[in-house]
């Protein structure tokens, strides 16, 4: 069975550790699911650590008599929701893939330690640092249509936000601050969204941001990240070398971030 996603979920019957404040504003919208022609069930499917379907007296019988029982939620091609019941992770091995094992006993270190921003900064980190920007198009807010590869051969620092995003809009003044300190060096900002290009033209009647700015689609947003605002900085030949998720809590703090690490990146 493919697995499409899986993500750790603790039930109310889970042992749940401390976690440490995240040490920045996010805004994580709820993306829409890609609609793909396909069998659709909507079971809810229960099963223990080694892959074997319970019945409902097997399952509660493991949330009441198992302490700190854990849960991986997932699902299958028929968008079936699938809750993997298991104590320890090690319980796990031949039925989920080694590989997976070990970034879930991962991630757990780094919810403990650093709460779920760790997480998702690994997530994001694992997926596109030193990578390559795919060649995805987008619409500008005058019409024009561009692409990733339109800005090979200079750094170019991107910020993926949208409208309604309260941390994203309060550190605006200090990225067109960024902007007016490398305006005679070949460095390229670039905002990207998913609000239309109407209401991104709306929002800029009252707001400045003086990035360049497109209107991609959420399967392009969210295919880059769930956390707004993200930047990244990449280099003249189209990789990825670092990512800033969020906003510090102390917003002016992202104008010095970004500074170093364009300085960082620049030949």
């Amino acid at each position: 069975m493919r697995i499409l996603s899986i993500t750790l979920t603790f039930f109310m019957f889970s042992c749940q550790g401390n976690t440490s404040d995240i040490k920045t504003s996010v805004n994580q919208p709820q993306s829409e699911p890609i609609q793909e022609k396909k069998q659709v069930t909507n079971e809810v499917i229960f099963r223990d650590a080694q892959g074997n379907t319970l019945s409902d007296a097997q399952k509660d019988s493991l949330v009441t008599n198992v302490e700190g029982l854990m849960a991986l939620r997932r699902f299958d091609e028929n968008s079936n929701t699938e809750y993997i019941l298991f104590k320890d992770y090690e319980d796990l091995r031949g039925f989920v893939p080694d590989k997976e094992i070990e970034n879930l006993i991962e991630e757990n270190r780094l919810r403990r330690s650093g709460g779920q921003g760790a997480v998702q900064n690994k997530r994001i980190n694992d997926l596109w640092k030193d990578k390559p920007l795919p060649n995805d198009n987008f619409i500008m807010i005058d019409g024009s249509e561009s692409s990733f590869d339109d800005y090979k051969g200079k750094l170019l620092v991107i910020n993926f936000w949208y409208i309604n995003c309260g941390p994203c809009i309060v550190e605006m003044p200090y990225l067109n601050n960024l902007v007016e300190e490398y305006k005679d060096e070949d460095v390229e900002f670039l905002a990207l969204t998913f609000d239309s290009v109407s209401d991104v033209n709306t929002f800029l009647e009252k707001t400045s941001f003086n990035y360049q700015l497109g209107s991609a689609s959420k399967e392009l947003i969210f295919g880059f990240t769930p956390i707004f605002p993200t930047h990244m900085i990449v280099d003249e030949n189209g990789i990825i070398k670092d990512i800033a998720l969020g906003a510090p809590r102390d917003t002016k703090l992202i104008f010095n971030k970004l500074v170093s690490l364009i300085e960082k990146n620049k030949k």
